[in-house]
């Protein structure tokens, strides 16, 4: 399965870019930022609620263990429900972005996305977000001509997964390689890149008005490295390699779990929620690390396994991450693939320097974010600039090692394409 699904096509437009287009893409910015920034709060919100305040009310000292599993059936109980919804909560994240799913289907997309954002599955807020706009986009357009309704839901989905973002070149870089692989019109590039800007608007605020925050996508805690070696490059090929494995591995799982849940659903569902919880229990009771290393999309704690010292710690982690993330790709679970393979490259970099103590992890965790990310996505200019933008306080020296590892990564995602395809025409010949 390719991991980009095709935006809609644009409508026909005429080359020059009218006002009242340019002006329809800086509303839909506004709308799609806001609509995104009043998700991603209430998730945020809601986990610190559920795994923070609600516990220390109660009065544990501490997260139970319980609580844990407790919380993972909850979610898959909340999915279960969205199944009952219009939609039926929709396509997996194994399937890819999807920019033109009706709007009568989002109830069910976005309760299925919180039940498991919130609840502690391994999987990040993009999809949801894109679901936010491109209904903001479909509403706002009711009734026109569906050229128009599909470019007005383009725009307002690109606007909101622009917000997760931390600024809107991420965004902008992923619509060009749309573009180059022919799957987005190049008229429809300009409009995209307004909505991104008026949507970065709504996060940094004009004048005395200071916005609503962006997202920060820095990984805090890496030394600054500015002096690229021949050993660090070396090193690096090999991390490449290493990184790309691990996020084939989880998206192999991913396919399987998704092959099995096709037949048996309910069972898969609640099966990986009680095997994600045995991963996080068993990690954090052997290593005494927080739950929040095993569970979660892993964003917020990059900079705490960054500071691991522990190379017992690090590789335990890495496993359950890694496994917990496949079963959540094909589990029936919604929510976005790119923020865990994130996580998995930098843990790949985090395990390589404390292995070798003299290459930089620096270099390292650039070198497996850009491999993991292009494993998953299958867009190595996204990939590389993402882990870019990830180690941007870094310095300029690990452009290299981004560049490395998204062209390994884009090598290892083609082999793994090629073989799926052979298998789907071995098995329609069996059918045959």
């Amino acid at each position: 399965m390719s991991q980009v699904a095709p935006p809609p096509a644009a409508p026909e437009l005429s080359a020059k870019l009218t006002a009242a287009a340019l002006g329809l893409a800086i509303v839909l910015g506004i709308l799609g930022a806001l609509g995104a920034s009043v998700f991603i709060l209430v998730m945020d919100e809601a986990q610190k609620w559920i795994w923070k305040d609600l516990p220390a009310a109660l009065g544990f000292d501490g997260l139970p263990m319980w609580w844990v599993a407790l919380m993972l059936l909850i979610g898959a109980c909340i999915v279960a429900l969205a199944w009952r919804l219009p939609g039926a909560t929709g396509n997996g994240p194994l399937t890819g972005f999807h920019f033109d799913t009706p709007a009568i289907n989002a109830p069910s997309i976005l309760l299925a996305a919180l039940g498991s954002l919130i609840f502690g599955f391994v999987l990040g807020p993009e999809a949801p977000l894109i679901i936010m706009g491109t209904t903001i986009g479909a509403l706002l357009m009711r009734g026109r001509a569906p050229q128009l309704v599909q470019m007005g839901m383009l725009l307002g989905g690109a606007a909101a997964i622009g917000a997760i973002f931390g600024n809107p070149f991420v965004m902008a870089f992923m619509l060009l390689e749309f573009a180059a692989l022919g799957i987005l019109p190049a008229i429809a590039l300009v409009p995209s890149l307004v909505a991104l800007g008026s949507g970065y608007l709504v996060q940094i605020g004009v004048g005395p008005w200071s916005g609503i925050g962006t997202h920060s996508l820095a990984v805090p805690g890496l030394p600054t490295y500015d002096n690229l070696s021949v050993r660090d490059l070396i090193f690096g090929l090999v991390i490449a390699v290493i990184a790309s494995i691990v996020a084939a591995i989880a998206r192999e799982l991913g396919e399987r779990v998704a092959q099995l849940a096709a037949k048996h659903r309910g069972f898969v569902l609640f099966a990986v929620a009680l095997l994600t919880a045995a991963l996080a229990i068993a990690v954090t009771e052997i290593t005494g690390v927080d739950v929040g290393f095993v569970l979660f999309s892993g964003q917020s704690d990059m900079t705490s396994l960054i500071a691991e010292t522990s190379i017992l710690t690090v590789v335990l982690v890495l496993i359950a991450k890694m496994f917990a993330y496949g079963m959540a790709l094909g589990g029936g679970y919604r929510g976005g693939p790119i923020f865990p393979a994130t996580f998995l490259g930098v843990a790949v970099g985090v395990l390589s320097s404390l292995v070798f103590p003299e290459i930089s992890v620096t270099a390292m965790a650039a070198t497996g974010i850009a491999a993991t990310a292009t494993v998953m996505l299958r867009l190595p200019f996204t990939s590389a600039l993402l882990a870019m933008v990830l180690l941007s306080s870094s310095g300029a020296a690990v452009a290299p090692f981004a560049i490395m590892g998204a062209v390994v990564g884009f090598g290892v995602r083609q082999g793994l394409d090629k073989r799926d395809a052979k298998r789907t025409s071995n098995r329609e010949l069996e059918r045959a």
